[in-house]
């Protein structure tokens, strides 16, 4: 169930209002499961949107009305519905051309360094809205409405689709400690490429894996970033029949899936993988690391076991 109870609205200079937590929130509790007030999945005519989305509008409960009129419209002028929507909705699961309204979700403001993360469920039809690290009481929940980037490219992008400066934490670091930061940014970017070079040897890929998490723990990142990283270490090693390491990355991914989206399928997927990594599809395509689960080394911990884990 949604800790609800965990936040509240209020005025925020600047930026009209925000969602505050109102105790201690832990990484991982579930905030906000909201469904959509209307989503556009019949909207299909881009001549007609205007039209068509003022339609919708004027069927919904008064109550309902008011929660979307009520929302922030970064375009004011011509085409107000259409507006509001771009400025407020968020699609049903990553690259959907279908959007929803979610009143709740939309109050809360962004950050490059979020502290929350969205998530559609579809199995409920419902956004999921996680703190990704521990929060204090009256810290502002927030979201990132761009992901990763240096702070230019972050500035840029905020400014042409959401209209504003961003002014969070890492936009407001000292210039030294700005450069430092955009240049771990850019380092990630060239990483991640790297990462999904076909043909590329194991081992070279699994340091990038691992150097792209250090990097992510350097610049605080707690999103949806991690897992994938974890999960293409994952495949790396499954690829390569390293059945204990690949065990070992399918759980980590698992754990921070699950922080940033709960119980979804994703998570379930994963879950499945690390109690049998031989379920990939792609495992064993060569034997060059080849360990079976027993190989887990059990009297490991800490650094040794990251040794182990890293092939370091």
């Amino acid at each position: 169930m949604a800790a609800e109870d965990a936040f509240e609205i209020r005025p925020v200079k600047g930026k009209g209002v925000g969602v505050f937590a109102t105790r201690p929130i832990g990484r991982g509790t579930l905030l906000i499961s909201e469904a959509p007030l209307f989503t556009t999945a019949s909207l299909t005519n881009p001549a007609t949107f205007e039209r068509d989305l003022g339609r919708i509008i004027r069927e919904l409960p008064k109550e309902s009305q008011r929660a979307f009129l009520s929302l922030h419209n970064n375009s004011p002028g011509s085409e107000p519905f259409s507006n509001i929507m771009r400025s407020n909705g968020y699609p049903l699961g990553p690259g959907s051309d279908v959007g929803g309204i979610f009143p709740l979700v939309a109050r809360m403001n962004h950050a490059c360094n979020a502290n929350c993360q969205h998530a559609w469920d579809a199995r409920l039809g419902r956004q999921q809205v996680h703190a990704v690290r521990d929060v204090a009481e009256g810290e502002e929940l927030t979201l990132a409405y761009h992901v990763g980037g240096p702070k230019k490219e972050r500035q840029a992008a905020l400014k042409t689709y959401f209209g504003f400066q961003c002014e969070c934490e890492l936009c407001s670091l000292p210039k030294a400690e700005s450069q430092a930061s955009d240049e771990r940014m850019e380092a990630m970017a060239r990483l991640d490429e790297a990462i999904g070079v076909p043909g590329r040897p194991p081992m070279e890929a699994l340091a990038d894996c691992k150097e792209i998490l250090r990097l992510y723990g350097e610049e605080r990142v707690v999103d949806l970033r991690v897992p994938r990283a974890y999960y293409d270490a994952f495949q790396i090693c499954a690829k390569h029949s390293d059945e204990a390491r690949a065990a070992v990355f399918a759980k980590r991914a698992e754990e921070a899936r699950r922080a940033c989206e709960g119980a979804s399928e994703e998570a379930e997927n994963l879950q499945s993988l690390a109690a049998n990594p031989r379920r990939w599809e792609g495992f064993g395509k060569t034997k060059k690391l080849k360990t079976v689960k027993e190989d887990m080394p059990s009297a490991l911990s800490g650094k040794a076991f990251e040794k182990w884990l890293w092939r370091s």
